[in-house]
């Protein structure tokens, strides 16, 4: 359970509501904290003081509901099971680079956290992951498909999947079912992961033949797409391919839509997966076509497994953000049995001892399928393609 000094979040509690700066801890019963120097025998650990920071207001807020509840599903599973508690604290950095900085030296130097998991975009990475690097401690990436960011240092891990290992696949069904041959690209130009998705659909489409007509830019935050929107609808293109997060997806494709657009089919990245994008978006994404790492229909065990649980604890679908999130806790919680860590570690060594157990595991059969990690420590799965129908994600034909 997470708990504020104000509030309490249970399980099934599903607003995020607005928690600017309010640190919300796992409190365990029993757990015991690993201190600098800890006291006493050599046993191994019961418990591990992690830290999780994830956007739960501002922009990014939109996708943090599935995040929060995958981290919730995973924890609240791994610590009834009772062979090591895993004591975790999470903040909001409400959307904000420098919000992520703080959090970070918050957990290294006065929390003594061994490992952080979070933040929420590959902006808040490349600004805060360097602290941690510094520190030798260790990262794990749940939400973010940027590429590169794992080429921080050695202690960046991630169950994300790079949005540029999965676009060729949409680009290469866009191309079969929808038809599409002449296209326009718009794209976040101020956004790290944005500018890297718009370069993969710039070289798939490209290697596919299909004829881009124009590119448009936008900027973070900006509201009103009337402009790019109005010059593309110019240019008579059958596709628009949209790279950005999520608030400027849902913002392009509902104006685009009014501005009658209708015929024009809308293919896009990593944000067009979200179901909290697909909820605001609501029929102006209907027909958008995306390749996503994980999918509700997928079969192996543990993914049919782990919907029931969902749909059971929050009456809503889980989507790939909740997916990866959830095997990211499993993993961790692997490689703290695995590292061997004692009472008699400082926390310095017991972070060491966690990042080269991190980075032994190779392979992890999870929700998303067999993940196998490279050695820039980054997930590779064989994913799936899917399109909005009826307001839901679904396997594309």
């Amino acid at each position: 359970m997470f708990r504020s000094n104000t509030s309490v979040l249970g399980i099934g509690h599903k607003s995020m509501g607005h928690m600017a700066g309010a640190v919300l801890s796992v409190c365990l019963a029993g757990a015991i904290t690993l201190p600098a120097a800890a006291q006493g025998t050599s046993e191994s650990i019961t418990s591990a003081k992690l830290g999780a920071v994830y956007a739960l207001s501002g922009p990014f807020a939109i996708y943090s509901t599935t995040v929060k509840n995958g981290l919730d599903m995973a924890l609240t599973e791994v610590n009834a099971k009772g062979d090591l508690k895993i004591d975790l604290q999470l903040e909001d950095d409400r959307s904000s680079k420098d919000d992520t900085i703080n959090v970070y030296q918050k957990f290294i130097q006065r929390d003594n956290v061994l490992m952080i998991f979070g933040p929420m975009i590959g902006g808040q990475v490349f600004a805060a992951g360097p602290v941690a690097q510094r520190a030798k401690v260790p990262v794990m990436l749940t939400t973010v498909a940027t590429p590169g960011v794992t080429a921080i240092g050695d202690y960046i891990f991630r169950t994300s999947v790079e949005s540029s290992t999965i676009i060729p696949a949409t680009v290469k069904a866009a191309k079969e079912q929808l038809r599409s041959a002449r296209v326009v690209q718009i794209y976040t130009n101020d956004d790290q992961f944005s500018v890297g998705e718009f370069k993969a659909y710039e070289s798939a489409l490209k290697a596919n033949g299909i004829q881009v007509l124009g590119v448009e830019t936008v900027r973070t935050g900006d509201v009103d797409f009337s402009a790019q929107l109005t010059k593309i609808k110019s240019l008579n293109p059958d596709t628009l391919v949209v790279s950005a997060q999520g608030q400027e997806v849902v913002g392009i494709l509902t104006q685009a839509r009014k501005l009658g657009m209708d015929k024009v089919n809308f293919i896009g990245g990593n944000a067009f997966n979200a179901a909290g994008v697909a909820k605001e978006a609501g029929a102006a994404m209907e027909g958008a076509l995306s390749a996503t790492p994980w999918f509700l229909s997928m079969t192996h065990p543990k993914n049919v497994e782990f919907v029931r649980k969902y749909r059971e604890l929050y009456k809503s679908d889980p989507d790939w953000l909740a997916a990866q999130t959830y095997d990211a806790v499993y993993i961790v919680k692997q490689a703290l049995l695995s590292a061997r860590i004692t009472k008699k570690d400082s926390v310095a060594q017991a972070r060491t001892k966690l990042r080269d157990s991190l980075a032994a595991i190779k392979s992890y059969d999870g929700v998303l399928g067999k993940i196998e990690f490279d050695d820039k420590r980054d997930p590779h799965v064989a994913g799936a393609v899917i399109m909005v129908q009826g307001g839901k994600h679904v396997i594309a034909k």
